[in-house]
């Protein structure tokens, strides 16, 4: 099993509002993408100095269904609106 797990941090202009929208699209992933083990996705809650805001973590059977995923038609919109206002990302994908 491979877990994905990005952090995310925006810039000021992307507003909680927008980004609440944006966290609705990928809980809405599952529904759209099979390979999808499970997921989860929410706003940091210690917002300490090392912290990003948002972080998202999502299980997978293989590398292959994490690259299905990743080129989904239906993950496009998310990373089409999120493209233009990420400040920063990180990524880390591992096995289980």
């Amino acid at each position: 099993m491979i877990r994905h797990v990005a952090l995310f941090t925006f810039v000021p202009e992307f507003t909680e509002e927008q980004q609440d929208i944006w966290m609705g699209m990928i809980a809405d992933l599952p529904n759209h993408i099979p390979q999808i083990r499970a997921m989860s996705i929410g706003r940091d809650a210690v917002k300490g100095p090392n912290s990003h805001e948002i972080g998202l973590v999502a299980d997978f059977d293989s590398l292959e269904d994490l690259a299905i995923y990743s080129a989904h038609p239906a993950h496009q919109p998310v990373l089409d609106m999120s493209a233009p206002v990420k400040a920063s990302l990180s990524v880390v994908d591992f096995e289980l």
